[in-house]
């Protein structure tokens, strides 16, 4: 199932509801450089290609534990 990105940007929290993760992972990964905000005021927001490339880059397989 792939996520439906229809929105041209989506804010931290609607973003997180679009690819079924948490606020807290989606967050994590804008801290670690790997999904790159852009901010029309002081709210970031992601836009649509941005989220997708970042969702493109994700590993197929899981970590071992």
């Amino acid at each position: 199932m792939t996520a439906e990105l229809d929105k041209l940007a989506y804010s931290i929290p609607n973003l997180a509801i679009a690819v079924d993760l948490s606020i807290d992972t989606v967050r994590k990964h804008i801290a670690e450089g790997n999904l790159v905000p852009s901010y029309p005021n002081s709210k970031p927001i992601i836009t649509r290609t941005e989220a997708q490339r970042w969702l493109s880059s994700l590993p197929a397989e899981r970590k071992s534990a």
